[in-house]
């Protein structure tokens, strides 16, 4: 059973007075899961309505800026067998039009409600609602196929008497045919002089906020910014960690399918910060210093403190180059990883690839505090250790952590299968470095990548879910 039919059925159990009452020739695809819901409800319902969303993990979610339609609300839960995001529109009223204004406001609820004729009143909002204009054209037909249109005339008469029902039936027949573009404007231009007194807004006002959401709306996807609604609960910081190969970009990647389709979210990677204006130019000269000081890559002394650690011989000190690239990079995360705290903060979901932990000498954490000999012996080299044991000190936490892992057989299999092989020493190492980490009182959930794809998947998504 879907987390719709639960739904559905939790409100028959309960006597809730609602009814499915847009689009029903999709009905089979909302039941599914597949397409948004819209259900209107009695507002002497909604109280134990809302507990029934609460009960079955549907989360609330607002436009991100604040701003909302009257007697709307949008749920969202997770559908445990699909792994499918299910969206409900929860109506109180019936506020319908164009979709960036949402200007009408029809006194038609008892109606929907108590009657069983319930997709006559789809083609109401057809005419007022035609961004899809082969779905309006197939909706009308399919409507005028099941029932007269005569049923829909009387309807109309009882509840919305200044529709005049010749209009009302040159408007269906412009849509049926279909007639010629200016046939149809000119029909919605009388049609909307006849329901404005249902208007909430005026005319101007509607126009300027038309206008003003159309252009928001062009300038995200020019600038593939964020979605409108996020989660009442706030926005979260996820950190997904683990050893290389264990498929943390994969699964991002299908993280910010699944919740980029209906929230502001937002992806970066703490283990490859940008520059700050404070390292741009020092970052600038790192492959010109890699070239000219091969033995102070990172890699390279990782090795070289690897192999004396099982020697048991003491630690050589580390280069001065490494001591001030290291306090750089966590200057750069530190400036990152406060920025996704921020726009967690103002509701945005945050998919963080790596994340530094508690383990000092850990991939993404603190380097030089476990390599510094003594402050009079060397004074810079301990300074820059100070300051990188500070900054890391300053990040904020995340709000959950993804630990993935996978076992060392596996992880070699997928490196060596991957687009940029990465030597086999290091994967070993870095598997062997990765499978320990702390993070304190972070929630951390711990998902084994060895088993099917789909069901790592599914997996993640409760995880994340179960936190949002």
């Amino acid at each position: 059973m879907t987390k719709i039919q639960k739904l559905i059925e939790e409100l028959h159990t309960n006597n809730i007075r609602y009814c499915h009452w847009k689009s029903n020739l999709s009905l089979s695809k909302s039941l599914s899961g597949q397409t948004d819901i819209d259900i209107l409800i009695h507002r002497e319902d909604a109280g134990l309505f809302r507990i029934i969303l609460s009960q079955l993990c549907f989360r609330p979610a607002a436009n991100k800026e604040g701003e909302s339609f009257p007697s709307i609300e949008h749920y969202f839960a997770l559908d445990e067998e699909s792994g499918d995001l299910v969206h409900v529109h929860a109506y109180f009223r019936v506020i319908t039009g164009d979709s960036l204004s949402k200007n009408y406001r029809f006194p038609i609820e008892e109606m929907l409600l108590e009657n069983t004729l319930l997709k006559h009143t789809s083609v109401v909002e057809l005419m007022l609602l035609a961004r899809y204009w082969k779905e309006v054209q197939q909706e009308t037909l399919w409507l005028l196929e099941t029932d007269s249109i005569e049923e829909t005339l009387n309807l109309l008469k009882c509840w919305l008497p200044p529709i005049p029902t010749d209009l009302f039936s040159e408007c269906v027949a412009a849509l049926k045919s279909p007639a010629p573009l200016f046939r149809r404007i000119f029909l919605g231009l009388q049609l909307r002089s006849k329901i404005r007194i249902y208007a909430r807004h005026s005319a101007l006002r509607v126009w300027l906020m038309g206008v003003r959401k159309f252009s928001a709306m062009v300038l995200r996807r020019l600038t593939r910014s964020h979605k409108e609604l996020a989660l009442r609960s706030g926005g979260t910081v996820i950190a997904f960690v683990g050893p290389e190969a264990t498929g943390k970009s994969t699964l991002i990647a299908e993280m910010r399918k699944w919740l980029g389709e209906h929230f502001a979210l937002e992806q970066i990677h703490a283990g490859k910060p940008k520059s700050t204006p404070l390292s741009f130019v020092p970052n600038l000269l790192v492959p010109a210093l890699r070239s000219l000081f091969p033995n102070s890559r990172s890699t390279k002394l990782e090795a070289q403190y690897h192999y004396e650690e099982q020697l048991e011989k003491p630690r050589t000190d580390f280069p001065l180059i490494f001591a001030i690239r290291s306090a750089l990079l966590a200057y750069d995360r530190r400036a990152l990883l406060s920025h996704a705290y921020s726009q967690a903060a103002n509701g945005i979901i945050v998919l963080c690839d790596r994340y530094p932990s508690l383990q000092i000498g850990a991939p993404d954490s603190p380097q030089l505090s476990q390599l510094t000999t003594s402050p009079s012996q060397n004074s810079l080299r301990h300074r820059m250790a100070h300051i990188e044991a500070r900054l890391y000190r300053e990040i904020p936490p995340p709000d959950v952590v993804i630990y993935l892992s996978a076992s060392l057989e596996v992880t070699l299999s997928r490196n060596a299968n991957r687009g940029k092989k990465e030597p086999e020493d290091y994967v070993r190492r870095r598997h062997a470095r990765g499978s320990n980490l702390d993070f304190g009182n972070v929630p951390v959930y711990k998902i084994n990548t060895n088993q099917p794809f789909d069901e790592t998947v599914l997996e993640v998504k409760k995880a994340i879910w179960s936190k949002l």
